[in-house]
């Protein structure tokens, strides 16, 4: 009886021990204040370039973005000491990612279809920005999400 009380204990403090450092991550989780605005940047200027009639301009784009996502990915490891994939996080984090995806699907339909199909000048630029906007906002809301999940909050 009294070997069952010493496992329990130890257990308790175990789980303890487990949730003090699951809330210690979700405090370092937390990106620097210029990560969401400087993604925002970048998404919103990558989607931009299309409305251009320059080919050039978005083949240049691609290795600006991508390296612009690199160094977002190198800050932000830098500041926190860890990487995230924002696809890969808790069950929580699903309705954030599924508003991004629904978020481009809609625009980057709508904003090719009003630009090519129906001559609407500067769409993919409006595109851009909302989608750029939208990936700032929505960053900040899957770190707020995944923050509460692991400190186990509803």
């Amino acid at each position: 009886m009294e070997r069952d009380d010493a496992v329990r204990d130890r257990a308790v403090a175990d789980l303890a021990a487990l949730q003090t450092d699951r809330a210690a991550l979700a405090d370092r989780l937390r990106q620097p204040g210029w990560y969401d605005p400087a993604l925002g940047v970048l998404v919103g200027g990558f989607f931009a370039t299309y409305s251009f009639a320059f080919p050039w301009l978005t083949l240049v784009a691609v290795p600006v973005f991508l390296g612009g996502i690199a160094l977002l990915a190198a800050g932000y490891r830098r500041h926190t000491g860890l990487w995230v994939n924002g696809f890969n996080g808790g069950p929580s984090t699903k309705p954030v990612i599924a508003a991004w995806g629904a978020a481009c699907l809609v625009l980057l339909v709508v904003g090719p279809a009003l630009e090519v199909g129906f001559g609407v000048r500067y769409a993919m630029v409006v595109t851009g920005v909302v989608l750029g906007v939208a990936a700032a906002l929505l960053s900040r809301r899957w770190t707020t999400v995944s923050q509460r999940e692991l400190r186990g909050e509803r």
